[in-house]
């Protein structure tokens, strides 16, 4: 499995989103990954499914403006990070009943083991962190948000 650094520099960000609700903001980053090969256009529909399915059986919105939606798939062999950032937030169902900024969508292989836990814990980790967060928020390019993260 593929390092917490190798894994952030990799993923896919989407900066400024506009989306009206959570779900929006999702297919937007599935389709952006897609758009940019991470993802297969024919696996869509699948990573779209595993997403709605488990934010159906416990919503992944957290306090602190942070969404951790997330699914296992068949269609990849390693860890995939979608990050994106919506300025004004939507509603996503958080405790806290804040608005959600932060999407830190992450795709797991459906035969990994546990090994994607380590990169999830140590996301969290970071997301926990407000200043981390303030730079996310402010950061105005896929490099900013890697070392924010990083």
């Amino acid at each position: 499995m593929k390092g917490f650094q190798e894994i952030i520099q990799e993923c896919v960000v989407c900066l400024n989103m506009a989306e009206k609700d959570g779900l929006d903001v999702i297919a937007q980053l599935v389709s952006q990954a897609v758009k940019q090969g991470v993802l297969a256009a024919e696996d869509e529909e699948d990573v779209m499914r595993a997403i709605i399915n488990r934010e159906q059986s416990a919503p992944t919105a957290q306090p602190e403006g942070i969404a951790i939606p997330h699914g296992r798939v068949s269609c990849i062999s390693e860890v995939v990070f979608l990050l994106g950032l919506h300025p004004k937030g939507v509603d996503f169902g958080a405790p806290d009943g804040m608005p959600t900024h932060i999407f830190a969508l992450m795709l797991a292989p459906q035969a990994s083991g546990a090994g994607y836990i380590q990169f999830l814990a140590k996301l969290c980790q970071r997301l926990l962190d407000g200043a981390i967060r303030e730079k996310l928020l402010s950061a105005v390019s896929k490099q900013a948000v890697c070392d924010a993260l990083l």
